[in-house]
């Protein structure tokens, strides 16, 4: 057994495209606009630390969740990438998924003091799609290598997406709003292919479960 290195870059792949930090980089500039380099820094280590401790916690439980809810992780699969493919068919028109932050909740929060765990930590980075991809690579992984792969994807994102966000006035400066939006397309492009992948792997699992195949 040895380290993955194609199995890593897909798991980190996947999460940091959906995570979408460059895609964020607009409602943080906003939303700190305001603050001071300190506590730009303290607001994106807390958050951080609370994404990577959400994904891990799913990854390694959402098994037992299921069995808990009578769900198998075929029909997670189908589910979950259909979720995916909708965020994805929102990156591709440059838009936020209302899968992760409605209008009238993102109206809101931007009137509260401390947004590092809600609503960028939970929902924006850690939601329903990153939480859903953490717990199907988990289940896909065979080795503690794989496994160990997961956990270092998780952690790479969570920590570059802070980096992005912490540099989002640089960013917003030199890409400007029709460079993000390009990105952004580019970005759910890649995602769509990946959520297509889950969703056939989710429907042969149910294929071959029924004894159809």
């Amino acid at each position: 057994m040895e380290f993955n290195i194609s199995f890593f870059i897909y798991a980190f792949t996947s999460l940091f495209i959906i995570m979408n930090p460059i895609g964020l980089v607009p409602l943080f500039y906003i939303w700190t606009s305001n603050n001071t380099e300190k506590e730009k820094i303290t607001l994106l280590k807390k958050s951080a630390v609370v994404v990577i401790l959400t994904l891990v916690t799913f990854g390694f439980f959402g098994k037992w969740i299921f069995e808990f809810f009578g769900i198998t992780i075929d029909s997670f699969k189908v589910a979950g990438g259909l979720l995916i493919l909708k965020i994805s068919w929102d990156m591709l028109h440059a838009q936020i998924s209302k899968t992760r932050q409605t209008p009238k909740e993102k109206e809101e929060m931007v009137q509260l003091d401390d947004i590092a765990v809600v609503p960028l930590a939970i929902p924006l980075l850690a939601g329903p799609g990153t939480i859903t991809t953490s717990i199907i690579l988990m289940e896909h992984s065979t080795t503690i290598y794989d496994k160990l792969a997961i956990l270092l994807s998780i952690l790479l994102a969570a920590l570059l997406s802070a980096v992005i966000l912490y540099l989002s006035d640089n960013i917003a400066t030199i890409l400007k709003t029709s460079g993000i939006k390009a990105i952004v397309r580019l970005m759910g492009l890649i995602l769509s292919a990946i959520s297509i992948e889950i969703i056939s792997s989710g429907i042969f699992g149910l294929i071959h479960t029924s004894g159809l195949l």
